[in-house]
């Protein structure tokens, strides 16, 4: 009898271990599937938002670069009628009203620009620089600074303009801004026409519009 009793004990032992062994293996096997499933999860949230903030990088590089086109578009009015500048608060200007007048117009642009697409670039070093060719624009306009120098006045103001137009440039093709300095003092005594330390090798040729 006792042979009886020792073969069920045997057999209830072996059911008993397969059991556990079967609850452990169903437990390893879920832990395993949701160890997964969550990295899985983890791994399609992280690429979701490596693809938003590329996203995101590149609407607002075409935001500033769509913007920095239309700035640029300003500039080049206001380049056109340059060397009537100096003649915005004078009664007689040196060149005709007719010029006067456009130069005005191209200078309010300018600084219209500045309240409405410059605001659409958000690196800060185009801002300054964009704000300051405003200033420059005005001193020379409006502020009468410098009148003694109407030919270098004009030409600072010009090489500032050109500054300003490569940094924009840079603004739209993604390239590295050029290097910062500082811009031209208007009522200095030297008559040597402002330039920015690094020129363009094309800043010279007359095709580029210099």
């Amino acid at each position: 009898m006792s042979s009886w009793g020792d073969l069920a004990g045997q057999t209830v032992s072996a059911l008993i271990g397969t059991l556990a062994g079967g609850a452990i293996t169903v437990h390893v096997a879920r832990w395993q599937t949701a160890r997964t499933i969550e990295a899985q999860a983890e791994l399609a949230a992280s690429q979701e938002a490596a693809t938003s903030a590329s996203a995101r990088r590149q609407w607002t590089q075409q935001r500033s670069a769509e913007a920095a086109q239309r700035l640029l578009e300003r500039l080049a009015e206001l380049y056109a009628w340059l060397p009537s500048l100096p003649d915005l608060a004078l009664e007689e200007p040196q060149l005709s009203l007719h010029a006067r007048e456009h130069c005005t117009a191209a200078l309010n642009s300018l600084r219209q620009g500045m309240q409405t697409d410059l605001l659409s670039i958000g690196n800060d070093r185009v801002r300054a620089r964009y704000r300051t060719l405003v200033r420059l624009g005005y001193d020379v306009g409006w502020r009468g600074i410098s009148q003694s120098n109407r030919g270098r006045q004009i030409h600072d103001v010009r090489g500032y303009l050109r500054y300003v137009q490569f940094t924009l440039e840079a603004v739209i093709d993604g390239s590295p801004l050029p290097d910062d300095c500082e811009a031209p003092a208007l009522d200095r005594s030297d008559s040597v026409p402002w330039l920015p330390p690094t020129v363009p090798w094309h800043w010279q040729d007359p095709a580029d519009g210099s």
